[in-house]
């Protein structure tokens, strides 16, 4: 039985432009090209995001234990990870609320803004990224793009995905007295591991 719900977002997806009808617009090239793995650490760092660096003979598995000593869920989507929970077990927001540390795989970041980009091609449901207490992220240090501007231009997964999160950190609120708190909203640290 479809629901009115159901019927809207068919109706959406079946009459959505693909990109030969309509073209997205050109996007100029501005700002800094550096693309670099410094500059994106150091954007990462400002945002409180971090690196996980190996230790010589470390696993995954072992730098996440050695980062999260006290985390008892760890849920992996990237064969790197064993982890503690099956991905395939977390079905719902409540399974992921669960998860002490998340670990996935970013396509591409963004050198300027320390951010990875998630889609639902690395994430099995939209809150495996966001309701756990910490995030670990593979991210190849060649698959680093300068800015906003090149991300849009070079990467083919803003073009192919139904929805993306670019994360550029922990969550994070601020009040008016300047006072910020990490993991407000979300999890509480964001890593990033190099592939």
């Amino acid at each position: 039985m479809s629901t009115a719900r159901d019927e809207i977002l068919q109706a959406l997806r079946a009459n959505r432009p693909t990109p030969e009808n309509h073209p997205l617009p050109p996007v100029a090239t501005l700002g800094d090209l550096d693309a670099s793995r410094e500059r994106f650490i150091t954007s990462l760092r400002i945002l409180g995001g971090d690196v996980l660096e190996p230790v010589e003979g470390e696993t995954l598995d072992q730098a996440i234990l050695r980062r999260h000593p006290d985390a008892r869920m760890i849920c992996s989507n990237v064969p790197e990870a064993k982890g503690t929970l099956p991905v395939e077990k977390v079905k719902t927001p409540q399974d992921a609320a669960t998860i002490d540390v998340t670990v996935v795989r970013a396509p591409f970041g963004i050198a300027e803004m320390g951010s990875i980009f998630l889609s639902e091609a690395q994430l099995p449901i939209n809150s495996f990224a966001h309701l756990g207490q910490h995030i670990v992220v593979l991210l190849a240090a060649d698959q680093l793009t300068a800015n906003m501007h090149t991300a849009y231009q070079e990467r083919p997964e803003f073009k192919t995905a139904n929805y993306g999160v670019l994360m550029s950190g922990p969550s994070a609120t601020a009040d008016i007295q300047g006072v910020l708190i990490r993991g407000a909203q979300g999890v509480r640290s964001l890593s990033v591991w190099f592939t």
